[in-house]
């Protein structure tokens, strides 16, 4: 919905004609190490390539994932999702829960749209330029993009961080080194396989590339380490 809402907006002069498709597709990916062979074992194609896309009978393949470097997504009509699952479960292949998810993709660093990458952050400074095509035609903010690109550097990057600690801090919880703020959080959670909080932070580059310690101020006011 928030897609075909978007893209409604910038249909300005050209004849196009968007349908919604949300209820009559579901989705379903394939995540995890061992992704790509489970896939491959239950007759689904893949593509050759990360973030290419394979047709299949009623739908498609992508080879995308949102918790790590490998998995599949797998389109097809909502009326086939059901069959697709009891293949799944029959395999020994899990469901996971949303926290799970969440968890396991900021285990890896991985960014999520609407959370981490926002429209307060520059393309450059989410580190996501697999995502950018530079000589593509005219777009919103072309001009800031490309005069980065070109000219300059930017001073912030979102990068990994983990913190010592089982109470991951809010979105906006700055980090600090020397009583200076150097970064701020977007999305944190506790790792249970890691025991320690894992999280999505922009920091200051001078302070990523030196790595240098860095603390957040809870709640209580005293200080916790951040790597």
């Amino acid at each position: 919905v928030l897609l075909y809402a978007h893209l409604d907006h910038y249909i300005i002069a050209d004849d196009v004609t968007l349908e919604d498709q949300t209820s009559a597709l579901a989705v379903i990916a394939i995540e995890g190490p061992n992704s790509l062979s489970a896939a491959i074992e239950l007759g689904i194609s893949i593509p050759d390539q990360p973030n290419a896309i394979t047709r299949i009978p009623n739908g498609f393949v992508a080879r995308a994932a949102a918790t790590g470097p490998l998995g599949v997504r797998v389109f097809l009509p909502e009326a086939e999702k059901a069959t697709l699952v009891r293949r799944l479960t029959a395999a020994g292949i899990p469901q996971a829960t949303p926290e799970e998810v969440h968890i396991v993709r900021l285990e890896n660093g991985v960014p999520r749209y609407g959370e981490d990458i926002t429209e307060r952050y520059l393309v450059q400074e989410t580190q996501a330029l697999h995502a950018v095509h530079f000589s593509k035609g005219c777009y919103l903010g072309q001009e800031i993009v490309e005069r980065i690109r070109s000219r300059g550097q930017v001073h912030r990057l979102l990068a990994p961080v983990q913190l010592e600690g089982a109470v991951p801090p809010p979105p906006g919880t700055k980090l600090a080194t020397d009583g200076n703020p150097v970064a701020e959080i977007t999305s944190a959670a506790y790792s249970p396989a890691l025991h320690k909080v894992v999280a999505l932070a922009y920091v200051r580059a001078e302070a990523l590339q030196s790595k240098v310690p860095l603390s957040v101020i809870a709640a209580d006011s005293s200080p916790a380490k951040a790597s």
